[in-house]
Protein backbone atom coordinates (compact mmCIF):
# COMPACT_ATOMS: atom_id res chain seq x y z
CA UNK A 1 0.00 0.00 0.00
CA UNK A 2 0.99 3.39 -0.59
CA UNK A 3 0.08 6.66 0.59
CA UNK A 4 0.74 9.54 -1.42
CA UNK A 5 1.42 13.21 0.18
CA UNK A 6 -1.19 15.98 1.11
CA UNK A 7 -4.26 16.17 0.50
CA UNK A 8 -4.72 13.85 -2.45
CA UNK A 9 -4.90 11.30 0.05
CA UNK A 10 -4.71 8.14 -2.40
CA UNK A 11 -5.51 4.82 -0.99
CA UNK A 12 -3.40 3.36 -3.58
CA UNK A 13 -3.24 -0.33 -4.09
CA UNK A 14 -1.12 -1.45 -6.38
CA UNK A 15 -2.98 -4.61 -7.43
CA UNK A 16 -1.62 -7.00 -10.36
CA UNK A 17 -4.00 -9.60 -11.56
CA UNK A 18 -3.39 -13.08 -13.16
CA UNK A 19 -1.03 -14.89 -10.46
CA UNK A 20 -2.68 -13.24 -7.60
CA UNK A 21 0.60 -11.53 -6.70
CA UNK A 22 1.25 -7.91 -5.83
CA UNK A 23 3.50 -6.51 -8.10
CA UNK A 24 6.60 -4.79 -7.33
CA UNK A 25 9.09 -3.10 -9.66
CA UNK A 26 12.09 -4.54 -8.73
CA UNK A 27 10.52 -8.12 -9.42
CA UNK A 28 9.61 -7.31 -12.97
CA UNK A 29 12.88 -8.76 -15.42
CA UNK A 30 14.22 -6.19 -17.98
CA UNK A 31 12.23 -8.02 -20.75
CA UNK A 32 8.94 -8.17 -18.97
CA UNK A 33 5.90 -6.42 -20.34
CA UNK A 34 4.80 -3.37 -18.26
CA UNK A 35 1.53 -3.74 -16.55
CA UNK A 36 -1.46 -1.59 -18.00
CA UNK A 37 -2.87 0.54 -15.70
CA UNK A 38 -6.22 1.30 -14.57
CA UNK A 39 -6.75 4.28 -12.19
CA UNK A 40 -9.96 3.63 -10.25
CA UNK A 41 -10.69 7.40 -8.47
CA UNK A 42 -13.94 6.74 -6.28
CA UNK A 43 -15.50 8.12 -2.95
CA UNK A 44 -14.63 5.02 -0.47
CA UNK A 45 -16.39 6.49 2.58
CA UNK A 46 -17.94 9.39 1.94
CA UNK A 47 -21.88 10.09 0.61
CA UNK A 48 -20.82 8.33 -2.78
CA UNK A 49 -20.14 5.53 -1.73
CA UNK A 50 -22.94 3.37 -0.86
CA UNK A 51 -23.69 3.76 -4.50
CA UNK A 52 -19.97 3.23 -5.87
CA UNK A 53 -16.17 2.90 -3.65
CA UNK A 54 -15.80 -0.39 -2.75
CA UNK A 55 -18.37 -1.88 -4.25
CA UNK A 56 -16.92 -0.33 -8.11
CA UNK A 57 -13.15 -1.87 -6.97
CA UNK A 58 -14.61 -5.06 -6.50
CA UNK A 59 -17.20 -4.85 -9.81
CA UNK A 60 -13.23 -4.10 -11.63
CA UNK A 61 -11.50 -6.55 -9.96
CA UNK A 62 -13.88 -8.83 -11.12
CA UNK A 63 -14.09 -8.00 -14.92
CA UNK A 64 -10.42 -7.98 -14.94
CA UNK A 65 -10.17 -11.58 -13.36
CA UNK A 66 -12.72 -12.13 -15.73
CA UNK A 67 -11.50 -11.10 -18.73
CA UNK A 68 -7.99 -13.40 -17.83
CA UNK A 69 -6.20 -10.90 -16.21
CA UNK A 70 -3.68 -9.74 -19.02
CA UNK A 71 -4.13 -8.32 -21.93
CA UNK A 72 -1.69 -7.80 -25.11
CA UNK A 73 0.54 -10.26 -22.97
CA UNK A 74 0.64 -7.18 -20.25
CA UNK A 75 -0.70 -8.01 -16.41
CA UNK A 76 -2.99 -5.64 -15.83
CA UNK A 77 -2.85 -3.45 -11.98
CA UNK A 78 -5.12 -1.03 -10.51
CA UNK A 79 -4.72 2.28 -8.57
CA UNK A 80 -6.93 3.15 -6.10
CA UNK A 81 -7.98 6.81 -4.57
CA UNK A 82 -10.38 8.69 -3.14
CA UNK A 83 -11.29 12.86 -4.48
CA UNK A 84 -13.01 13.18 -1.52
CA UNK A 85 -15.87 14.58 -4.06
CA UNK A 86 -13.89 17.91 -4.83
CA UNK A 87 -12.96 18.34 -8.50
CA UNK A 88 -9.56 19.93 -7.60
CA UNK A 89 -8.28 17.01 -5.93
CA UNK A 90 -9.82 14.77 -8.66
CA UNK A 91 -7.72 16.84 -11.06
CA UNK A 92 -4.51 16.56 -9.32
CA UNK A 93 -4.90 12.99 -8.95
CA UNK A 94 -5.81 12.46 -12.50
CA UNK A 95 -2.59 14.49 -13.82
CA UNK A 96 -0.54 12.58 -11.27
CA UNK A 97 -1.61 8.98 -12.32
CA UNK A 98 -1.67 9.64 -16.13
CA UNK A 99 1.56 11.96 -16.68
CA UNK A 100 3.64 10.07 -13.58
CA UNK A 101 2.06 7.16 -13.42
CA UNK A 102 1.51 5.72 -16.73
CA UNK A 103 -2.29 5.23 -16.00
CA UNK A 104 -4.19 4.42 -19.17
CA UNK A 105 -7.93 4.47 -18.27
CA UNK A 106 -9.26 6.64 -14.86
CA UNK A 107 -12.72 5.11 -14.32
CA UNK A 108 -15.28 5.35 -11.51
CA UNK A 109 -15.94 9.18 -10.94
CA UNK A 110 -19.10 9.32 -8.96
CA UNK A 111 -19.37 12.77 -8.05
CA UNK A 112 -20.30 14.89 -11.29
CA UNK A 113 -18.29 17.82 -10.85
CA UNK A 114 -14.94 15.68 -10.65
CA UNK A 115 -15.51 13.79 -13.85
CA UNK A 116 -15.77 16.63 -15.64
CA UNK A 117 -12.60 18.33 -14.72
CA UNK A 118 -11.22 14.95 -15.18
CA UNK A 119 -12.69 14.90 -18.63
CA UNK A 120 -10.62 17.88 -19.91
CA UNK A 121 -7.69 16.32 -17.83
CA UNK A 122 -8.08 13.35 -20.47
CA UNK A 123 -8.64 15.46 -23.29
CA UNK A 124 -5.40 17.45 -22.83
CA UNK A 125 -3.50 14.39 -22.38
CA UNK A 126 -4.64 11.84 -24.79
CA UNK A 127 -5.67 9.57 -22.04
CA UNK A 128 -9.40 7.28 -21.48
CA UNK A 129 -11.85 7.90 -18.83
CA UNK A 130 -14.70 5.78 -18.45
CA UNK A 131 -17.45 7.47 -15.91
CA UNK A 132 -19.38 4.92 -14.29
CA UNK A 133 -21.17 6.49 -11.74
CA UNK A 134 -21.67 9.72 -12.02
CA UNK A 135 -24.70 11.21 -13.69
CA UNK A 136 -24.78 14.84 -15.14
CA UNK A 137 -25.74 15.21 -18.45
CA UNK A 138 -22.98 17.91 -18.98
CA UNK A 139 -20.46 14.92 -18.91
CA UNK A 140 -21.41 14.36 -22.87
CA UNK A 141 -22.89 17.60 -23.41
CA UNK A 142 -20.79 21.00 -22.84
CA UNK A 143 -18.47 19.44 -20.67
CA UNK A 144 -17.72 16.66 -23.22
CA UNK A 145 -14.46 15.21 -24.60
CA UNK A 146 -13.11 12.80 -27.39
CA UNK A 147 -11.55 10.84 -24.92
CA UNK A 148 -14.42 10.09 -22.19
CA UNK A 149 -17.25 7.70 -22.58
CA UNK A 150 -20.50 8.02 -20.13
CA UNK A 151 -21.24 4.76 -19.43
CA UNK A 152 -23.88 5.25 -16.22
CA UNK A 153 -27.21 6.67 -17.10
CA UNK A 154 -27.60 10.85 -16.77
CA UNK A 155 -29.82 13.60 -16.02
CA UNK A 156 -31.37 13.82 -18.83
CA UNK A 157 -32.98 10.42 -19.75
CA UNK A 158 -33.71 10.09 -16.00
CA UNK A 159 -35.81 13.50 -15.84
CA UNK A 160 -37.04 12.43 -19.45
CA UNK A 161 -38.01 8.73 -18.10
CA UNK A 162 -39.43 9.61 -14.95
CA UNK A 163 -41.39 12.78 -15.74
CA UNK A 164 -43.24 11.07 -18.62
CA UNK A 165 -44.32 8.57 -16.51
CA UNK A 166 -45.61 10.24 -13.96
CA UNK A 167 -47.47 12.62 -16.05
CA UNK A 168 -48.94 9.46 -17.25
CA UNK A 169 -50.49 8.97 -14.20
CA UNK A 170 -51.79 12.58 -13.52
CA UNK A 171 -48.97 14.48 -11.64
CA UNK A 172 -49.60 17.73 -12.50
CA UNK A 173 -47.24 19.98 -9.83
CA UNK A 174 -44.03 18.86 -8.88
CA UNK A 175 -41.67 20.10 -5.93
CA UNK A 176 -37.60 19.20 -5.35
CA UNK A 177 -35.43 18.11 -3.07
CA UNK A 178 -31.82 18.87 -4.85
CA UNK A 179 -28.18 18.05 -3.68
CA UNK A 180 -27.13 21.50 -4.15
CA UNK A 181 -24.05 20.47 -6.85
CA UNK A 182 -23.64 19.94 -10.51
CA UNK A 183 -25.70 16.54 -10.71
CA UNK A 184 -28.98 17.83 -8.62
CA UNK A 185 -29.33 21.55 -10.42
CA UNK A 186 -28.19 19.56 -13.49
CA UNK A 187 -31.02 17.14 -13.15
CA UNK A 188 -34.03 19.84 -11.25
CA UNK A 189 -33.09 22.18 -14.61
CA UNK A 190 -33.86 18.70 -16.80
CA UNK A 191 -36.94 17.94 -15.38
CA UNK A 192 -38.30 21.38 -14.92
CA UNK A 193 -37.97 21.56 -18.44
CA UNK A 194 -40.14 18.91 -18.74
CA UNK A 195 -42.80 19.40 -16.56
CA UNK A 196 -43.13 22.67 -18.09
CA UNK A 197 -42.94 21.08 -21.66
CA UNK A 198 -46.05 19.00 -20.53
CA UNK A 199 -47.82 22.24 -19.26
CA UNK A 200 -47.19 20.99 -16.24
CA UNK A 201 -45.85 23.31 -12.65
CA UNK A 202 -43.19 23.36 -10.24
CA UNK A 203 -44.01 25.14 -7.18
CA UNK A 204 -40.35 25.34 -5.72
CA UNK A 205 -37.33 23.15 -4.72
CA UNK A 206 -35.31 23.65 -1.26
CA UNK A 207 -31.60 22.53 -1.92
CA UNK A 208 -29.49 21.04 0.69
CA UNK A 209 -25.36 19.93 0.49
CA UNK A 210 -23.83 16.81 -0.07
CA UNK A 211 -23.72 14.83 3.08
CA UNK A 212 -26.39 16.99 4.82
CA UNK A 213 -27.07 14.75 7.66
CA UNK A 214 -30.29 16.71 8.69
CA UNK A 215 -33.09 17.01 6.06
CA UNK A 216 -36.19 17.88 8.47
CA UNK A 217 -36.34 21.33 6.76
CA UNK A 218 -36.48 20.54 3.18
CA UNK A 219 -38.84 17.63 3.55
CA UNK A 220 -41.26 20.49 5.57
CA UNK A 221 -40.49 22.91 2.84
CA UNK A 222 -41.35 20.07 0.28
CA UNK A 223 -44.72 19.56 2.22
CA UNK A 224 -46.10 22.61 2.70
CA UNK A 225 -45.68 23.49 -1.26
CA UNK A 226 -48.70 21.50 -1.70
CA UNK A 227 -47.11 19.94 -4.81
CA UNK A 228 -48.55 16.45 -6.32
CA UNK A 229 -45.24 15.18 -6.49
CA UNK A 230 -42.35 15.57 -4.38
CA UNK A 231 -39.04 14.77 -6.87
CA UNK A 232 -35.76 13.70 -4.90
CA UNK A 233 -33.33 15.17 -7.09
CA UNK A 234 -30.15 13.66 -5.06
CA UNK A 235 -28.78 10.24 -4.67
CA UNK A 236 -26.84 7.61 -2.34
CA UNK A 237 -26.34 8.42 1.33
CA UNK A 238 -28.13 11.52 0.61
CA UNK A 239 -30.98 10.03 -0.51
CA UNK A 240 -31.53 7.18 1.66
CA UNK A 241 -31.43 9.93 4.63
CA UNK A 242 -33.92 11.58 2.93
CA UNK A 243 -36.57 8.94 2.34
CA UNK A 244 -36.16 8.29 6.17
CA UNK A 245 -37.27 11.75 7.02
CA UNK A 246 -40.08 11.61 4.66
CA UNK A 247 -41.60 7.89 6.34
CA UNK A 248 -41.00 9.43 9.87
CA UNK A 249 -43.12 12.84 8.28
CA UNK A 250 -45.59 10.37 7.11
CA UNK A 251 -45.83 12.13 3.49
CA UNK A 252 -47.18 10.22 1.23
CA UNK A 253 -49.94 9.25 4.05
CA UNK A 254 -51.30 12.98 3.52
CA UNK A 255 -51.22 12.05 -0.43
CA UNK A 256 -47.80 13.54 -2.04
CA UNK A 257 -45.99 10.93 -4.15
CA UNK A 258 -42.41 10.65 -3.72
CA UNK A 259 -40.28 9.70 -6.28
CA UNK A 260 -36.73 9.27 -6.72
CA UNK A 261 -34.62 9.86 -9.98
CA UNK A 262 -31.53 7.85 -8.95
CA UNK A 263 -33.15 5.15 -6.21
CA UNK A 264 -31.16 2.56 -6.05
CA UNK A 265 -30.69 -0.71 -4.69
CA UNK A 266 -28.16 -0.06 -1.50
CA UNK A 267 -30.86 2.52 -0.36
CA UNK A 268 -33.63 0.33 -0.70
CA UNK A 269 -32.08 -2.29 1.45
CA UNK A 270 -30.80 0.29 3.83
CA UNK A 271 -33.78 2.10 4.30
CA UNK A 272 -36.04 -0.88 4.31
CA UNK A 273 -38.17 -2.47 1.44
CA UNK A 274 -41.15 -1.51 3.17
CA UNK A 275 -40.48 2.20 3.57
CA UNK A 276 -39.78 2.09 -0.14
CA UNK A 277 -42.53 0.10 -1.42
CA UNK A 278 -44.29 1.97 -4.19
CA UNK A 279 -41.79 4.48 -4.94
CA UNK A 280 -40.63 5.13 -9.04
CA UNK A 281 -37.19 5.88 -10.37
CA UNK A 282 -35.46 5.32 -13.01
CA UNK A 283 -32.33 2.45 -13.85
CA UNK A 284 -30.13 1.13 -16.31
CA UNK A 285 -29.46 -2.00 -14.05
CA UNK A 286 -30.89 -3.72 -11.45
CA UNK A 287 -29.80 -7.17 -9.73
CA UNK A 288 -33.02 -8.98 -10.85
CA UNK A 289 -33.13 -7.89 -14.15
CA UNK A 290 -32.06 -11.56 -15.16
CA UNK A 291 -30.55 -14.58 -14.78
CA UNK A 292 -27.00 -13.34 -15.17
CA UNK A 293 -27.68 -10.60 -13.40
CA UNK A 294 -28.58 -12.41 -10.36
CA UNK A 295 -25.77 -15.09 -10.76
CA UNK A 296 -23.74 -11.96 -11.06
CA UNK A 297 -24.83 -10.54 -7.53
CA UNK A 298 -24.89 -13.53 -5.62
CA UNK A 299 -20.82 -13.88 -6.44
CA UNK A 300 -20.33 -10.31 -5.97
CA UNK A 301 -21.86 -10.23 -1.98
CA UNK A 302 -20.19 -13.55 -1.30
CA UNK A 303 -16.59 -11.71 -2.26
CA UNK A 304 -17.57 -8.45 0.26
CA UNK A 305 -18.66 -11.26 2.90
CA UNK A 306 -22.06 -9.47 3.26
CA UNK A 307 -25.79 -9.37 2.03
CA UNK A 308 -25.37 -6.25 0.24
CA UNK A 309 -26.50 -5.92 -3.78
CA UNK A 310 -24.33 -4.24 -6.20
CA UNK A 311 -25.96 -0.80 -7.62
CA UNK A 312 -26.45 -0.15 -10.79
CA UNK A 313 -22.53 1.74 -10.95
CA UNK A 314 -21.46 -1.49 -9.77
CA UNK A 315 -22.63 -3.72 -12.36
CA UNK A 316 -21.93 -0.71 -14.96
CA UNK A 317 -18.41 -0.64 -13.94
CA UNK A 318 -18.09 -4.36 -14.35
CA UNK A 319 -19.12 -4.15 -18.30
CA UNK A 320 -17.52 -0.73 -18.73
CA UNK A 321 -14.25 -2.14 -17.63
CA UNK A 322 -14.25 -5.52 -20.01
CA UNK A 323 -15.41 -3.00 -22.95
CA UNK A 324 -12.34 -0.92 -22.57
CA UNK A 325 -9.68 -4.36 -22.25
CA UNK A 326 -11.94 -6.01 -25.24
CA UNK A 327 -11.10 -2.14 -26.91
CA UNK A 328 -7.19 -2.52 -26.16
CA UNK A 329 -7.07 -5.99 -27.04
CA UNK A 330 -9.02 -4.88 -30.55
CA UNK A 331 -6.93 -1.59 -30.85
CA UNK A 332 -3.24 -3.77 -29.90
CA UNK A 333 -2.29 -0.80 -28.06
CA UNK A 334 -3.35 0.96 -24.81
CA UNK A 335 -2.70 4.82 -27.14
CA UNK A 336 -6.18 6.98 -25.94
CA UNK A 337 -7.42 7.49 -29.64
CA UNK A 338 -7.21 4.41 -30.96
CA UNK A 339 -8.57 2.82 -27.98
CA UNK A 340 -11.79 5.38 -28.26
CA UNK A 341 -12.04 4.63 -31.93
CA UNK A 342 -12.19 0.75 -31.08
CA UNK A 343 -14.82 1.65 -28.51
CA UNK A 344 -17.30 3.43 -30.18
CA UNK A 345 -16.90 0.65 -33.27
CA UNK A 346 -17.50 -2.48 -31.13
CA UNK A 347 -20.99 -3.49 -30.19
CA UNK A 348 -21.41 -2.96 -26.15
CA UNK A 349 -22.80 -6.54 -25.16
CA UNK A 350 -22.52 -7.43 -21.35
CA UNK A 351 -24.78 -9.09 -18.50
CA UNK A 352 -27.71 -6.24 -19.02
CA UNK A 353 -26.38 -4.34 -22.90
CA UNK A 354 -27.31 -5.81 -25.84
CA UNK A 355 -25.80 -4.48 -28.72
CA UNK A 356 -25.43 -1.03 -27.29
CA UNK A 357 -23.25 1.67 -28.54
CA UNK A 358 -21.09 4.44 -27.50
CA UNK A 359 -21.55 7.54 -29.79
CA UNK A 360 -19.35 10.10 -30.86
CA UNK A 361 -20.00 12.48 -27.92
CA UNK A 362 -19.16 9.52 -25.36
CA UNK A 363 -22.93 8.54 -24.65
CA UNK A 364 -23.36 4.91 -23.93
CA UNK A 365 -26.54 4.15 -25.81
CA UNK A 366 -28.63 1.49 -23.84
CA UNK A 367 -32.46 0.75 -22.84
CA UNK A 368 -33.51 2.10 -19.34
CA UNK A 369 -36.23 1.13 -17.20
CA UNK A 370 -38.72 2.70 -15.47
CA UNK A 371 -38.95 0.86 -12.36
CA UNK A 372 -41.30 0.51 -9.15
CA UNK A 373 -39.82 -0.73 -5.60
CA UNK A 374 -42.21 -3.93 -5.35
CA UNK A 375 -44.06 -4.55 -1.76
CA UNK A 376 -42.28 -7.68 -0.05
CA UNK A 377 -45.07 -9.70 -0.38
CA UNK A 378 -44.07 -9.67 -3.61
CA UNK A 379 -40.33 -10.40 -3.70
CA UNK A 380 -39.65 -13.65 -4.55
CA UNK A 381 -36.03 -14.13 -4.20
CA UNK A 382 -32.98 -12.50 -2.91
CA UNK A 383 -32.24 -9.29 -4.97
CA UNK A 384 -36.17 -9.16 -5.67
CA UNK A 385 -36.75 -5.11 -5.22
CA UNK A 386 -38.44 -4.06 -8.58
CA UNK A 387 -41.22 -4.41 -10.63
CA UNK A 388 -40.57 -2.94 -14.38
CA UNK A 389 -43.09 -0.52 -15.45
CA UNK A 390 -42.09 0.75 -18.93
CA UNK A 391 -38.64 -0.19 -21.53
CA UNK A 392 -37.31 2.85 -22.62
CA UNK A 393 -35.47 2.10 -25.73
CA UNK A 394 -32.18 3.78 -25.88
CA UNK A 395 -32.59 5.73 -28.47
CA UNK A 396 -35.60 7.37 -26.81
CA UNK A 397 -34.31 7.75 -23.77
CA UNK A 398 -31.23 9.61 -23.86
CA UNK A 399 -30.66 13.28 -25.61
CA UNK A 400 -30.37 13.50 -29.41
CA UNK A 401 -26.84 13.63 -30.82
CA UNK A 402 -27.90 16.89 -32.19
CA UNK A 403 -29.73 18.81 -29.45
CA UNK A 404 -26.31 18.47 -27.75
CA UNK A 405 -23.42 21.37 -27.24
CA UNK A 406 -20.70 18.89 -27.59
CA UNK A 407 -17.95 20.79 -29.32
CA UNK A 408 -15.98 16.70 -30.64
CA UNK A 409 -19.39 15.26 -31.97
CA UNK A 410 -20.83 17.88 -34.61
Amino acid sequence: MKTSKGKLCHLALCLVFGGGIAWHAAAWADSAPPPLKIGVLDDMTGPNSENSGVGTLEAIKMAVEDYGGKVLGRPIQLLVATDQNKPDIAVSIAREWYTRDGVSLITGLPNSASSLAVNQIARELGKVNIVTSAASADITGKGCSPNSVHWFHDTYADAKSLVDAMTTQGANSWFFITVDYNFGLTLEADATRFIEQHGKKVLGSARHPLGELDFSNVVLRAQASGANVIGLANASADLGNTIKVVHEFHVTEKGQRVVAFFLNTPQVEGVGQEVTQGMITVTPIFPALNAETVAWSERFAKRLGKPRSPSAQMLGAYGATLHYLKAVAAAGTDEGAAVMAKMRELPVNDLTIKNGHIRADGRLIRDLYVVQVKPPSESTSRFDYFKVLATIPGDQAFRPLSDGVCPYAK
